[in-house]
């Protein structure tokens, strides 16, 4: 009986009308649309088709989850993960995970991966080792990859290097933007006193050719105590850069994707420096994330984008007993839960769950190993995107 009704069900399923098929497969998770291709040439066709893969990422855009890159001994690998975001109930989904191991990328046994950006299902990764740097694309759940094609210009031993990565807001082009200086070092602080070279260059999935940005670019310095990464973010490319003409100044870079080119973007903290801080985005507005009290976190916000007198200190989040004192870490702020809860990720450490003006803080169970190990995490929407339609 049971599998005459399973039977049956199956025939209704694939009897729907389109329009309703489409509509209820849309809502499936990422995974589940990618195995549902290979149920029959009509489930493939409709699944292939870029209206409904249009379809699925703008739902999916309303329930981000976690892309995790753990690094631990003999292991290089992502997590994807789905948030259960409830009253009180703040888990990881380990039933929606899914892992990509780095190791089909590169076989170089010295290669260093890191996470350079998420947008729209599609990751930015590249091996930071600097006699071989390579930049990939990939979307972990279709397993597809694509490597671009080696950048222009000698990285020396000083030499900063930044990425981001985004799409523009009218033509939709996927681009990885990639910022290289060089720098001279006071010989007893080791803080950037000059940059003798510096240059921006731009690749647009498809083109398979890296164009330079003529940008005067030799007063800002980009990178400082933690690793930058440009933050995507209303179709701009984010970085914090310190102004070497006003005392190191700390200040954002805005890089315009649609424009190519960069413009002045107001901070809050300007004629402020050494602080400990990172860009992020909470509930769809822009925010910077300050690690540099003793005590607390504080999470300014951008209630309106582009707006300097829109910034706001939204979240205060004391810090536990056992993390307060001097510190050299940046927090990088990820979600706000419904509740009001709030994940952090602390230094390339272990994850937070914290709660505006408390010092309540849980670290988040990423079955991590406690032997040595560093992790990166940013949202990530799981989606089903054809990588190869974007590098034709």
């Amino acid at each position: 009986m049971n599998s005459v009704n399973c039977k049956y069900r199956k025939q209704s399923l694939m009897n729907l009308p389109s329009e309703i098929l489409v509509e209820i497969l849309s809502r499936l998770p990422a995974r589940a649309v990618f195995r549902c291709k290979c149920v029959c040439k009509t489930w493939l066709e409709i699944l292939s088709d870029p209206q409904f893969v249009a379809l699925h990422l703008a739902i999916a855009r309303a329930r981000p989850g976690l892309v995790v890159h753990q690094i631990e001994m003999f292991k290089n690998y992502l997590k994807l993960v789905d948030f259960e975001d409830k009253i009180d109930r703040h888990d990881l989904d380990q039933d929606s995970l899914v892992k990509f191991d780095l190791k089909r990328l590169s076989e170089s046994t010295d290669a260093n991966i890191v996470l350079d950006g998420s947008v729209n299902g599609l990751l930015c990764l590249r091996d930071t080792n600097y006699e071989h740097e390579t930049v990939y694309v990939c979307n972990p759940i279709t397993r597809e990859y694509i490597r671009l094609p080696d950048p222009e210009g000698v990285v020396r031993c000083h030499s900063i290097v930044t990425y981001g990565f985004g799409v523009s807001r009218v033509a939709g082009e996927y681009k990885v933007v990639r910022v290289c200086h060089d720098q001279v070092l006071d010989p007893i602080s080791q803080a950037c006193i000059r940059i003798p070279r510096s240059e921006c260059q731009v690749y647009t999935l498809g083109t398979r050719s890296w164009r330079t940005i003529n940008e005067n670019m030799l007063n800002f310095a980009y990178g400082g105590r933690c690793r930058s990464v440009g933050l995507f973010f209303n179709g701009n490319v984010h970085w914090l850069i310190q102004d070497l003409t006003e005392e190191t100044h700390e200040l954002i870079s805005c890089f315009d994707l649609e424009k190519e080119a960069f413009r002045p973007f107001p901070s809050p903290f300007l004629g402020r420096r050494g602080l400990l801080v990172s860009l992020g985005v909470l509930q769809d507005r822009l925010c910077l994330c300050d690690n540099t009290s003793f005590l607390e976190i504080n999470i300014w916000v951008m209630k309106e984008y582009g707006v300097e007198k829109s910034w706001t200190r939204e979240f205060v989040l004391g810090k536990m007993t056992e993390l307060i004192g001097p510190t050299l870490e940046v927090v990088y702020p990820l979600k706000v839960f419904m509740d009001g809860v709030i994940t952090v990720l602390w230094g390339d450490f272990f994850m937070l769950y914290c709660r505006n003006k408390s010092n309540f803080g849980q670290e988040v169970d990423m079955e991590q190993s406690r032997a040595p190990n560093r992790i990166e995490a940013m949202l990530h929407i799981a989606t089903i995107q054809n990588l190869r339609m974007h590098a034709l």
